[in-house]
């Protein structure tokens, strides 16, 4: 198994992340990519939360490149929950159509600044007193 995963990981050109190995998105800077934590306020079901997400921008600033809903999910100490969400391409652009999607529904939106979960209303928290789930 080991082999064929060298051999895959050799054609792909990186390593293959495995069930119970992955890492905090955010933690590692990947280039090109950027990761965005965003509030569940358990309204919506988070997929429908992270399609409706964009939905009241009446002009998109994004040119090219798209976002990526990823299975990891932040709780913080005082209780809100978060979602990871990465993008890449027009970097700026995906960034100012995500906190205009933020503003739209009034959700939160957070980052990890080194050991740090940094909430946008100024909160932050270690990373180790947050509870972090893979679904």
């Amino acid at each position: 198994m080991n082999d064929q995963l060298n051999k895959l990981e050799k054609i792909l050109g990186g390593k293959i992340e495995q069930l119970g190995q992955r890492s905090v998105p955010g933690m590692t800077p990947v280039d090109g990519v950027e990761i965005i934590y965003y509030q569940d306020d358990k309204r919506t079901t988070p997929k429908k939360l992270f399609k409706s997400f964009l939905d009241g921008l009446s002009f998109r600033e994004a040119k090219f490149g798209g976002r990526v809903s990823d299975s990891c999910s932040v709780l913080s100490p005082d209780g809100l929950l978060f979602r990871a969400m990465s993008y890449h391409g027009d970097l700026a652009g995906w960034r100012k159509d995500i906190e205009e999607g933020a503003r739209g529904l009034g959700l939160l939106l957070a980052k990890i600044e080194g050991d740090q979960f940094v909430i946008s209303d100024g909160r932050s928290f270690p990373l180790s007193e947050c509870k972090i789930e893979f679904t």
